[in-house]
Formats: structure tokens, C-alpha cells, sequence
């Protein structure tokens, strides 16, 4: 995968770990299966644009403040 996709991924767990949620509680708040949240965290999936906007609605964020330093 990309760098971006890497760096997205890193920032999604950043982001999971602040709220203290597991891979788990994290896929059923953002409303997506555990083992796609992992993928995404490593990098190993690119996501589209109506995911990435799905992923930060759930972390109650702006798109700007999910992609804030990468």
C-alpha cells in the first residue's frame, strides 16, 4: 500500500487508542467489521471517500482534523 494509506491507518488507531477503544468497539461504533479496522489501521486497505467521511463522523471530527499532520 501506499504511504497515505499507511499513514491514514496510523492515524485512525492514534485516534481509536485516545478514545481507549479496542479494534472491536471501534468497528461497532464506526459501523464496519473488526478485521476491516485492523486492515485499514496497517495500511492495508485503501478506503474511499465515503468511508474516510463515515470514519471521522464516528470519531466526532472534521475531515480536516483527520487528516490534521499527515
Amino acid at each position: 500500500m501506499t504511504n497515505s494509506a499507511k499513514n491514514l491507518g496510523l492515524r485512525i488507531k492514534e485516534l481509536r487508542d485516545s478514545k481507549g477503544w479496542t479494534q472491536v468497539e471501534c468497528a461497532e461504533y464506526l459501523g464496519f467489521h473488526p478485521s476491516y479496522i485492523a486492515r485499514v489501521e496497517l495500511g492495508g486497505k485503501n478506503v474511499t471517500l465515503a468511508t474516510i467521511d463515515k470514519i471521522a463522523a464516528g470519531f466526532g471530527i472534521s475531515l480536516e482534523e483527520l487528516f490534521k499532520g499527515l
